[in-house]
């Protein structure tokens, strides 16, 4: 795939192996920090860590969305972000780590352009039930407005359970990590969700 075509980047020839030679064993972060004010040696160093990342990138993207348009759409504009984060020159200590937080951010954006805040599971939240729909609208938007107060790592697990319907053997698969740290993720997600929300659901149980 051609992440230059329609994305902003200046096309480059990513096959032209006597310019990259001498890149190659550049470590991570000094191939990062070529991309700093743009030019050719940021295409050289922008192309190395495309080979290095973008098999693991593609496929955690094609795990969360599953449609083939949508993770070609999403991983494309992955490398774009991080192209424009290093032209500005952004700091980042860890780049796979860093590309992987971007297209984590992008997949759960496009997973909730199909969802709404109405469709989050309150089963497992053990908030008290509400007798009007307003309550229960309400109830919702908290909850969606508390997670984004969370980690990363707990409220992607949270997100990928309570609204989209993985199965904790699935979610573990997608984020490369054992079913019980999973496990232990949601519990604590929904445990400061509960500590987060607890003044604000005593006021709404009151009204």
């Amino acid at each position: 795939m051609d992440i230059t075509m329609n994305s902003g980047i200046p096309p480059h020839n990513m096959d032209d192996q006597s310019s990259l030679m001498g890149y190659k064993n550049l470590s991570d972060i000094e191939l990062y920090l070529m991309l700093n004010g743009g030019g050719s040696s940021a295409h050289y160093g922008l192309n190395i860590l495309y080979k290095r990342y973008s098999a693991r990138i593609y496929s955690y993207c094609r795990k969360i969305l599953g449609e083939i348009q949508a993770t070609d759409d999403i991983f494309q504009e992955t490398f774009v972000r991080f192209y424009e984060m290093g032209v500005l020159g952004r700091e980042v200590q860890n780049i796979q780590g860093y590309l992987l937080k971007i297209a984590r951010n992008l997949c759960l954006n496009e997973k909730q352009k199909k969802y709404n805040s109405t469709k989050i599971s309150l089963e497992n939240f053990e908030f008290p039930s509400f007798d009007t729909p307003y309550e229960q609208t309400e109830l919702n938007r908290l909850i969606a407005t508390a997670l984004e107060m969370l980690p990363d790592d707990y409220k992607e697990v949270l997100v990928l359970r309570e609204m989209h319907g993985y199965s904790y053997n699935e979610i573990a698969d997608i984020v490369e990590t054992t079913m019980p740290i999973v496990r232990t993720r949601i519990y604590r997600a929904k445990q400061k969700i509960r500590v987060i929300l607890a003044p604000f659901i005593d006021d709404l149980y009151r009204s």
